[in-house]
């Protein structure tokens, strides 16, 4: 009886200990989302303009492995019920950045 309890009680503290790994990891790529959104919105503004060039071209490439690797992640990363909220906003400003990239690029 008391080697069960442990055994809950380690499946408790491991499940904690993922989802706060997983928040962790969510909130440091809301915050490299961040910065991708601003250089996507700079990097359409060139587009746009027709100004765009070699650099234009790797930077979207950048933007569009970080993006691609983010939708892919979000489905496998776990937290905790209160933050899945923040977890489905993360994936849906990468979904729509990733579909900006994609007007970018026609």
């Amino acid at each position: 009886d008391a080697s069960k309890e442990m055994s809950v009680m380690l499946l408790f503290r491991e499940g904690f200990h993922v989802a706060a790994e997983g928040a962790r990891w969510m909130a440091e790529k809301a915050d490299e989302l961040a910065k991708v959104e601003a250089k996507l919105a700079s990097l359409s503004k060139r587009v746009e303009a027709n100004f765009s060039d070699a650099e234009t071209s790797l930077q979207l490439a950048e933007v569009s492995d970080f993006i691609e690797t983010l939708l892919q992640s979000v489905d496998s990363v776990r937290v905790n019920s209160m933050k899945l909220p923040l977890m489905q906003e993360l994936q849906e400003r990468a979904t729509k950045a990733n579909e900006r990239l994609q007007e970018l690029r026609k």
